[in-house]
């Protein structure tokens, strides 16, 4: 199977592929370079930079991210290209992002309790309910809108199984139709690249 696939890619693909193995790669190295680098003198450093790269590497599985890049990889294979390094563009941008947030956030906490909240108070407990407000509603939202997905795959199976429709027609449905393809088609429309993930 190797094989099969090594032949499955040009000569540039597999370059291209080298390249993006050996910069994951270096990344991986130097994350851990400069954990160990900075944490050497403070175990509990040491402790919750492994921690973080763990749930890192778990997070990487989660549904939406696989979807994501299925989905764009699906839509560049119908328009004819070769979509090698969506997943490395996806997870680029993603801790990128990722990142930008936290250091955002770590600044104004840094802010708020150096400047509002030194000694504890009203700010501290109104933030953490409104936080738990907004996580829970992001959840909730999350789950109707997988609950609505679910309902769509159940009926595109129903129609399957009684012979209404052929895989050619399910998989134009799931292509054109769905509720995800729906609220994010003029996203999926504009990436023509890996690299725009």
């Amino acid at each position: 199977m190797g094989a099969a696939l090594a032949r499955s890619f040009d000569r540039g693909e597999r370059r291209r592929l080298a390249g993006l193995a050996g910069g994951v790669g270096l990344l991986h190295v130097a994350g851990w370079g400069l954990l160990l680098a900075y944490g050497l003198g403070h175990p509990a450093f040491l402790a919750l930079g492994g921690l973080a790269y763990t749930f890192g590497l778990r997070h990487a599985f989660d549904a939406d991210h696989l979807s994501a890049i299925d989905n764009t990889t699906r839509k560049l294979l119908q328009d004819g290209r070769r979509p090698v390094a969506v997943g490395f563009f996806f997870s680029l941008g993603h801790s990128t992002v990722v990142l930008l947030i936290a250091g955002a956030i770590g600044l104004t906490v840094k802010w708020l309790i150096d400047g509002v909240v030194n000694d504890g108070g009203m700010l501290r407990s109104i933030g953490g309910t409104v936080g738990t407000v907004v996580s829970g509603g992001f959840l909730i939202a999350i789950g109707v809108m997988n609950l609505l997905i679910l309902i769509d795959i159940v009926r595109m199976y129903r129609r399957m199984q009684s012979g209404r429709h052929d895989r050619h027609q399910i998989e134009h449905e799931l292509a054109t139709g769905g509720f995800m393809t729906r609220f994010f088609g003029r996203v999926f429309r504009v990436i023509e690249h890996s690299w725009q993930m």
